[in-house]
């Protein structure tokens, strides 16, 4: 963590670094990067977060500069968090893998990048930044670590510092959070507002007083005063004229008694002053809140207009970025029109830059229960769904999987009024034998020897098919696979078997598949253990899970293949967290589709980019299955909504 005060020339704004360093951190110059950092910011005459952003940038080329004549284990790789403090915000940037957490009484907001983790400074020239905005509370926490130590804190004791006054017991008590996630020692940043309280005054003695004499007690009615004998007065008795006042008696006034104010009088005299103090605080907050948005809409107007400027579509990204994320903030804090269509049109014009498009009419057909091992396969409008998890059915879970029909209405564009169906489950008897764990789901053509279609399975004691709704079991002489995938092409089947290193080729014979497997490589490939999917289509197809994509054909691997290299030049963003691969085989002209959390990114057979397909439906993407004929898209997320959306055509 490295604090750097204003020099006296420049900016203002004190600036902090919270710095997570992949390499040998006793060789990286810290005082020389602390240097760079403050003298960049100084210079910055923009914005704040223009400020913030060429910093951050200008250590980014200072690290590439350090890694480029250094060896592959002596290269430095950053996640930076960046902080300028002004009056009572915190203006932020990440970039790399980072950590921050918003700690208030109501729950902890955590603040990083969205979708997969971005790549580290010092690693590509081009960078994603992520941007923030903070206005702490008296009682609010501002906590900074590393990308690793965060997620392992507790939010409830994180919640619990906000109770806490006294800042060594704040550190005492992240001190021992962190003890408890991790076991290495890690740097953190903890911001809190300072109270102001008013200073103590000496006690004010007044000069002692003589005690006022009591009044006078009347006494009790037991004893009686004695009146000396009073003269007798004369009396002229008058007659009282009309309206006149009764005669007061000879002693002391009438007493009137005063009515008893109603309950809810007193209610509404106790009440009323704090509610003219609340209406008053809310006025104020929204006052507040509001000049904060126009702040921040102010500054991502002003990245709108640099990036509308900008020549290199790279920085033109940066801004566009920059003023999508101030937009966003600006939301937060007020609903103003502006800050939405600055922020859809500054979505636009990245997904311009990238390539992309939005599914259009997302529609959501069904909610089932939450999973993430899953396969969707779409035949017509029937969809299947394989469930690695058993959770088909939320009452009746099936350990070791099972396999999900669910009809679709495309005129109404809805899910049948049929309920859907089990077809096959691990522990099902067929034809006296149990079906193992489920593995994987695909559909085989009615080609090469079948003569009708089926949905096949692969677990581990084999095969299972459901043709027509009717599972059986499928002879083979496939050897028992503890962890493979499938798939189909031309009706033979491809089975992926991670543990060996191959993929297996079943040709039918019939109806079955009875004959010896034949091995689709020479020798087997140790690199197969890390294929996430694969997928047949004329060649052969393997997505890893460091996002490279590897072609083969007749058992030999294509080295032109553009997407084989990580991170491919082909793309505009490289694919950090694959989940699997998609095509519509039956297509007049398939793509290939690479299926992330939050996109679709769509290739030709040949591995040249087409397009991505990316938007808020989409995030935490976990299956999908694509209709090309019909322009149609299904896709599954991780809370369990199932969807179909139109694929907007290739343009």
């Amino acid at each position: 963590m490295l604090e750097l005060p204003p020099q006296g020339r420049g900016r203002p704004e004190p600036l902090y670094a919270i710095l997570t360093v992949r390499g040998d951190p006793e060789a990286l110059p810290l005082a020389e990067a602390a240097r760079l950092l403050r003298t960049t910011f100084d210079r910055q005459r923009g914005s704040l977060t223009s400020a913030l952003r060429e910093t951050l940038l200008a250590l980014n080329r200072w690290l590439l500069e350090q890694n480029r004549n250094a060896a592959p284990g002596e290269r430095w790789e950053i996640g930076l968090t960046l902080l300028a403090l002004r009056e009572e915000a915190i203006f932020m940037i990440q970039a790399g893998p980072t950590w921050a957490a918003h700690v208030t009484r109501e729950g902890v907001q955590v603040i990083a990048p969205e979708g997969e983790t971005p790549a580290p400074l010092g690693a590509a020239r081009a960078i994603a930044l992520h941007y923030g905005m903070i206005q702490l509370r008296p009682e609010d926490r501002l906590v900074v670590t590393d990308a690793e130590t965060g997620p392992l804190l507790d939010p409830a004791a994180l919640m619990a510092l906000t109770r806490i006054q006294n800042l060594p017991l704040i550190i005492e008590a992240i001190e021992v959070q962190v003890a408890r996630a991790v076991p290495h020692p890690v740097a953190f940043l903890i911001m809190a507002r300072e109270l102001v309280r008013a200073p103590l005054q000496e006690p004010f003695s007044p000069a002692p007083q003589p005690m006022p004499s009591p009044p006078p007690v009347r006494a009790p009615s037991l004893f009686r005063w004695r009146f000396g004998k009073l003269p007798q007065l004369g009396r002229l008795h008058l007659p009282r004229p009309r309206g006149a006042l009764p005669r007061l008696p000879r002693w002391g006034w009438p007493t009137v008694a005063l009515p008893a104010s109603p309950g809810w009088v007193r209610t509404l005299a106790l009440v009323l002053p704090w509610l003219i103090a609340l209406i008053t605080l809310g006025v104020y907050i929204q006052q507040r809140n509001t000049l904060i948005a126009h702040r921040l809409l102010a500054q991502a107007q002003e990245e709108a207009t640099a990036a509308a400027q900008a020549q290199a579509p790279g920085e033109a990204r940066r801004h566009w970025e920059a003023a999508r994320d101030l937009a966003r903030a600006a939301r937060q804090y007020a609903a103003l029109p502006e800050a939405a269509a600055l922020q859809e049109q500054a979505q636009r014009q990245l997904d311009r830059l990238d390539q992309a498009v939005q599914p259009l009419h997302p529609t959501r057909l069904a909610s089932l229960p939450p999973g993430r091992l899953r396969r969707l396969i779409l035949r017509d409008n029937e969809l299947y769904l394989l469930d690695r998890e058993g959770r088909c059915r939320s009452d009746a879970p099936r350990p070791g999987g099972c396999v999900l029909w669910i009809g679709y209405d495309e005129i109404h564009r809805a899910l049948l009024n049929e309920p859907a169906r089990e077809l096959l489950w691990s522990g099902m008897l067929l034809q006296g034998q149990p079906v193992g764990s489920l593995l994987d789901l695909t559909w085989a053509e009615a080609a090469g020897g079948r003569s009708v279609g089926a949905l096949v399975a692969l677990h581990t004691q084999g095969l299972a098919e459901s043709r027509n709704q009717s599972p059986r079991r499928v002879p083979n002489r496939l050897p028992p696979i503890p962890d493979g995938l499938l798939r189909s092409y031309g009706g033979n089947l491809y089975v992926l078997d991670r543990e060996k290193g191959q993929i297996w080729r079943l040709r039918p014979l019939g109806e079955d598949y009875s004959q010896n497997p034949e091995p689709y490589f020479e020798s087997p490939r140790a690199d197969l253990g890390e294929a996430v999917d694969f997928l047949v289509y004329q060649s052969i197809y393997v997505l890893y899970r460091d996002g490279r994509v590897r072609a083969f054909t007749m058992g030999k691997e294509e080295e032109g293949f553009p997407l084989r290299e990580q991170p491919s030049p082909a793309l505009p963003r490289p694919v950090s967290q694959p989940i699997g691969l998609a095509m519509d085989p039956s297509a007049p002209r398939p793509w290939l589709y690479i299926l992330e959390p939050d996109r679709l990114i769509q290739v030709g057979p040949r591995g040249d980019f087409v397009r991505q397909i990316r938007g808020e439906d989409l995030k935490d993407l976990v299956a999908a299955a694509i209709d090309e004929r019909q322009h149609r898209l299904f896709f599954l997320r991780a809370d369990g909504t199932l969807w179909v959306a139109d694929l907007p055509p290739v343009e």
